[in-house]
């Protein structure tokens, strides 16, 4: 048991991710948790373990099972032998397949049939855990080798020397693809570029993950390097086809140069990699929220700036001032290609501006009126309402 525990600890240390050893009357022998898990979510795992039971008892012992419940929790399980004979099994997660979205969560609520105070405490609780994409199949892998095994001692040594041999360069011949992998990845990157073209969230999160690859071997010894010119490469990509997707250069260049420095900026892998997906989520929303493509030149440079400026105290005549268009003229042609007032947009912008920072919980609700753009307390309450249905109290009270 000494030597199981120590194979568990090695998992959970390796992979952040808690491990459990159930055995064949499905009794709790270890759990090593963070202790965070909700009970309902606990007891939506104990509803599994029969049927993992019976897949690993039928399989060989060198099989995994990989599981994903009714919350989108996935978990790999691998049998406990004695004798040939199953003894239980150990059971690895809660993990997840997928990015935590709010979309994401609102399904797990209807399908589970769950109130919507569920969310926050889901929500707090999803963005802890692990997210391993595919690589829980080569996790799935390790496991194996580690439980079915006996535990091998490391050892650990240290060179030091003055004179040590230079880095060999590596040659690009050393790590060819083949046509088809190539073909494979371009078309995946051209499907990733479409969906960031029409601001298509979700569906750019899945096809980036289909051609982001290692390239490491393009900066030997420097994987950080070589993986942030990857996210510099990406960058630029996503800027281009979110102005195809009809989103002005000012914003682009907006985007880009922020996150240029952040890349730049990053120290870590996993940063890269949370760096990665915020820009993703940005040019989408950007081509959701910013296209001006298909307006006439008066609505597009009004829609400019009112999106770059929304925060400040504009009105229909400062605008009509900046642009150069008469105010009635702006009015008229804003109400009819918008089908809404150019007051009423701004009112939205701002008010979608403080929906945002309401749910991040740091400012008081007079302190986001004013940073959103509205000079009086009473106005931006009401301003809610009309928008929003309830006020900003109510909305703050449920997002807590």
């Amino acid at each position: 048991m000494d030597e199981l525990l120590s194979k568990c600890r090695l998992i959970k240390n390796a992979f952040n991710i808690d491990v459990q050893v159930v055995d064949k009357q499905f009794q709790t022998i270890y759990h090593l948790s963070n202790d965070s898990e909700p009970l309902i979510l606990v007891e939506a795992r104990k509803a599994i373990y029969s049927d993992l039971q019976k897949a690993l008892g039928e399989a060989n012992k060198n099989s995994f099972c990989f599981h994903t419940d009714s919350f989108q929790l996935s978990y790999l399980a691998v049998a406990l032998h004695e004798n040939d004979q199953f003894q239980g099994m150990v059971l690895v997660g809660p993990f997840l397949n997928e990015r935590v979205t709010d979309l994401f969560l609102w399904n797990i609520l209807k399908h589970n049939r769950l109130d919507h105070n569920w969310f926050n405490p889901l929500e707090k609780f999803y963005k802890s855990l692990a997210y391993l994409g595919q690589s829980y199949l080569a996790i799935s892998e390790l496991l194996v080798n580690i439980v079915v095994n006996p535990r091998v001692d490391s050892k650990l040594m240290t060179v030091k020397g003055e004179n040590a041999p230079s880095q060999p360069v590596v040659q690009p011949q050393d790590y060819s693809q083949s046509g088809m992998d190539v073909k494979l990845r371009y078309e995946a990157e051209r499907i990733f570029l479409h969906f960031i073209e029409i601001g298509d969230k979700e569906n750019a999160f899945k096809a980036f993950l289909e051609f982001a690859g290692d390239f490491s071997y393009r900066v030997p010894g420097n994987p950080l390097r070589a993986k942030k010119n990857l996210s510099f490469s990406s960058n630029t990509m996503s800027r281009l086809a979110a102005g195809r997707g009809g989103v002005e250069p000012q914003y682009l260049h907006a985007i880009s140069e922020k996150f240029a420095l952040r890349i730049e900026a990053a120290v870590a892998m996993s940063e890269l990699d949370a760096i990665e997906f915020n820009m993703i989520e940005e040019y989408c929303e950007a081509v959701q929220n910013f296209t001006v493509k298909g307006h006439s030149p008066v609505v597009r440079e009004a829609l400019m700036e009112i999106n770059l400026y929304f925060k400040e105290p504009i009105t229909v005549q400062s605008i009509a001032d900046k642009i150069g268009f008469s105010r009635n003229y702006l009015a008229r042609k804003f109400k009819e290609e918008m089908q809404i007032s150019v007051i009423d947009y701004i009112h939205k912008k701002r008010i979608e501006e403080a929906v945002f920072l309401l749910e991040q919980g740091r400012l008081s609700i007079t302190d986001i009126g004013i940073q959103v753009g509205f000079s009086s307390y009473n106005y931006f309450c009401k301003i809610f309402k009309d928008v929003k249905g309830i006020t900003a109290t109510e909305y703050k009270g449920i997002k807590q």
